[in-house]
């Protein structure tokens, strides 16, 4: 393993690309409070703005030697102890995503400053009057962050356009920051301070592996 950065104080330590995992869930999470009145029946929803969030499920293949030392369970092994339970981070895609539906057609960059919160994405640099550029399901990556596209996004005359994402912008951001739509991924980090490999007598190990998005 091997540290790539850093971010509010911890290290973003390398993900394993081999062995593979089986399967990454992602998840979505919302902070949503439901009224109910108990004489109408009516509810009022609310949102807590902000609180939305990924969380992740990773799930690994059966791993040889996990009493021996052998390179597959020592590979996650040594990833596991590198994050110091929930103190480091590590970037995490899709394992599903193959890449945009859309065009993408442009080099896209932030317009305009955009303050944390916000549940649209105002950006500049699309190839003039396009359609189709995203779709909804598309990923996007502002820092270190993973936005889901949820409309349809096309570009005006001037090859600007407007895109609704999720979950909400984490950070204020600047004029001309990047828009990666080039496999895009997200900070996360462990759900829990302990981890484990379980062996049994076949000296095989499996895990699945709980994560939460860096915040």
């Amino acid at each position: 393993m091997s540290v790539i950065g850093s971010y509010n104080g911890a290290s973003i330590i390398s993900f394993p690309t081999y062995p593979a995992p089986r399967q990454i869930e992602l998840g979505m999470n919302d902070s949503v409070a439901i009224n109910r009145s108990p004489f109408t029946g009516s509810t009022q929803a609310s949102a807590w703005p902000g609180a939305d969030a990924w969380d992740a499920s990773i799930a690994l293949p059966k791993l040889e030697g996990a009493n021996l030392g052998k390179t597959d369970a020592a590979v996650w092994s040594a990833f596991l102890a590198e994050t110091r339970g929930m103190l480091n981070v590590f970037f995490l895609h899709d394992s599903n995503y193959t890449g945009a539906q859309g065009s993408c057609s442009g080099v896209p960059v932030v317009n305009g400053a955009q303050s944390p919160m916000a549940t649209s994405l105002v950006t500049r640099g699309w190839t003039a009057s396009s359609f189709r550029l995203l779709l909804p399901g598309d990923y996007l990556q502002l820092g270190n962050r993973l936005h889901r596209v949820l409309d349809v996004v096309n570009s005006d005359s001037d090859g600007n356009a407007t895109i609704s994402i999720w979950p909400s912008l984490r950070d204020a951001l600047t004029d001309g920051e990047t828009v990666n739509l080039n496999n895009p991924q997200g900070l996360f980090r462990l759900a829990a301070n302990r981890r484990s490999l379980t062996a049994d007598e076949t000296r095989l190990s499996a895990v699945t592996i709980k994560c939460v998005e860096a915040r």
